[in-house]
């Protein structure tokens, strides 16, 4: 029996704007793609502070540009919220699992906001493993004290939802709002 929906954040509760924003101040992305990675996995686990730091000198601009460039470019996906907020948070537990460095998220989205929202929030920068590493996944359903298989996970990229399968838990690759409701509702009735 499903107890829990955990969320990915970037590309499901805020759109992920790093490629745009990095194209935008003229780099190639594609190009720099494994550098980009490695700066991106360093800060997930923790292992540097920040990376906007290293986008910035990548891109020759100071980091106050690169960090306006990515805000500017993100919304929050406020159907989904409503969504979590009128209904689901009746019958589950709700979650957020995010790849980020320490203490970016209250930058992010101002201190206290996710919390309206969601009961638990593990960043891969606070507990040093990043998805699809499978203590990701152990560590959030650990402080929901549920099993594995009593969580739905949801993310935008199909490796976390692989990471998801590998330990068992029940999956949905999401798209859109629209969407994850209709997958999760089939989900959760079956």
């Amino acid at each position: 029996m499903i107890k829990a929906v955990i969320f990915d954040c970037f590309g499901v509760v805020i759109s992920d704007s790093l490629e745009s924003a990095y194209r935008n101040l003229g780099g190639n992305f594609d190009k720099d793609l494994e550098k980009i990675d490695e700066i991106r996995w360093k800060s997930d686990k923790g292992l540097i502070p920040r990376s906007a730091p290293y986008f910035a000198e990548m891109l020759g601009v100071s980091e106050s540009t690169w960090l306006d460039e990515v805000a500017s470019g993100r919304s929050i996906n406020q159907p989904l919220l409503d969504f979590i907020q009128n209904e689901l948070k009746k019958d589950f537990k709700i979650a957020m699992l995010s790849n980020v460095g320490k203490n970016r998220l209250p930058e992010i989205f101002g201190k206290g906001f996710l919390e309206q929202y969601f009961e638990i929030i593990v960043t891969s920068g606070d507990i040093g493993f990043a998805k699809p590493e499978p203590q990701a996944y152990e560590t959030v359903a650990e402080k929901l004290e549920l099993r594995l298989d009593e969580c739905v996970f949801t993310d935008d990229r199909m490796q976390y939802i692989e990471g998801a399968q590998g330990v068992g838990m029940h999956t949905i690759l999401f798209d859109n709002t629209k969407q994850f409701i209709k997958e999760l509702e089939v989900l959760i009735n079956d």
